[in-house]
């Protein structure tokens, strides 16, 4: 941003340019929607919904007990790795429809950073198998309509 407009529509400069206020479309959509997380607005739910489905595990916004994936024991399971899961399968879809490819340098190096970071937490959810790619059709069916690179 860099102008405030008046009421007659003249321009006037902002004291501080092109300061983001941080609401983004996520949180415009839980603002709207009335929910507290951006994770909990319907452009982050069918997601995370898929995850559950794919690690086989409950998402609860406060930390869960998992004795599925450990019988003889009981451990934590976060549910940032939900959310992470879901945003960084997401972001890895688009740099991909955007012509990114995994590499050393660069974009390629960003998009790397962000996949291996979306399988870390598929690992601590217990899933061992590449899962990012099987929430790819529930993205391109949420999205695909507006985006339809993907």
């Amino acid at each position: 941003m860099q102008y405030d407009r008046q009421a007659d529509g003249t321009m006037v400069p902002l004291p501080k340019p092109s300061v983001d206020t941080g609401a983004g479309l996520e949180r415009i959509a839980a603002v709207m929607q009335g929910v507290a997380n951006n994770f909990h607005s319907d452009v982050f739910t069918p997601l995370i919904e898929e995850v559950e489905k794919v690690v086989g595990i409950k998402y609860e916004p406060g930390f869960t007990l998992d004795r599925k994936s450990n019988p003889s024991g009981v451990r934590a399971v976060d549910p940032a790795s939900f959310r992470v899961i879901a945003d960084h399968a997401r972001a890895v879809s688009f740099l991909l429809a955007d012509g990114v490819f995994p590499s050393n340098e660069g974009r390629g190096y960003v998009l790397r950073r962000i996949m291996r970071r979306g399988m870390r937490h598929a690992h601590l959810l217990g899933t061992r198998d590449p899962l990012m790619h099987r929430l790819v059709p529930t993205l391109v069916a949420e999205m695909g309509a507006a985006y339809p690179e993907l």
